[in-house]
């Protein structure tokens, strides 16, 4: 008897969502690990580098399960991890980002689609890859404080701060996710769809 599919996500589909989640936790912390010694000049494109091996992961997750809800909630375990760790305030970042992108995926109905993924993705890593600066516009002194804490030094905080290397990192980002995703994009139509991993790309 063929099994009816369901729009809804599953038992299957939250195993799915917790494990490129996880996978793509691990990659994001060990690359950002290695870029950790060149923070100090390496800094506007750090999240652009980590981003741009992670797509790969979340496009993957995103057209295997292909359902609603698989960003809120990748979003919501990649929050979870962070305030275990104690930023807190990452969370209700990355729960916003993901819900934007929700209401993306679901409005042009793109959970299997290229360019609203990397719209929804892209946004979402905007909110949680600046969450920092996001914090810096709530309260100047927390952030400062908090920065400190971390051993950034003044020259560190004048230079994470400066307009001008934001909007350059910001643009990295984008530019980064969009090579990303299409990598990605290109990995799921050669390999997976090929192995069945996935039905269509």
């Amino acid at each position: 008897m063929k099994k009816k599919k369901t729009a809804t996500l599953i038992s299957k589909d939250y195993l799915t969502i917790g494990l490129y989640t996880v996978v793509g936790f691990v990659v994001m912390m060990v690359l950002s690990m290695a870029t950790l010694p060149f923070m100090a000049w390496f800094y506007p494109y750090a999240t652009a580098f980590v981003l741009f091996f992670t797509c790969p992961i979340y496009l993957l997750m995103a057209f295997k399960v292909g359902k609603k809800g698989t960003l809120l909630l990748f979003g919501a375990i990649n929050g979870v991890f962070y305030a275990i760790m104690g930023t807190i305030y990452i969370l209700p970042i990355t729960l916003l980002g993901g819900f934007i992108g929700e209401v993306i995926l679901a409005k042009t109905n793109g959970y299997r689609k290229l360019g609203p993924q990397t719209i929804a993705f892209t946004i979402y890593n905007l909110l949680y890859g600046f969450s920092n600066y996001i914090i810096l516009a709530i309260s100047a002194d927390y952030y400062f404080k908090m920065m400190e804490n971390t051993g950034y030094t003044d020259n560190h905080l004048e230079y994470l701060t400066d307009p001008f290397w934001i909007v350059i990192s910001s643009v990295a980002l984008i530019a980064a996710i969009c090579l990303g995703c299409l990598f990605g994009y290109k990995l799921l139509n050669k390999h997976f769809v090929k192995a069945g991993v996935i039905k269509s790309a």
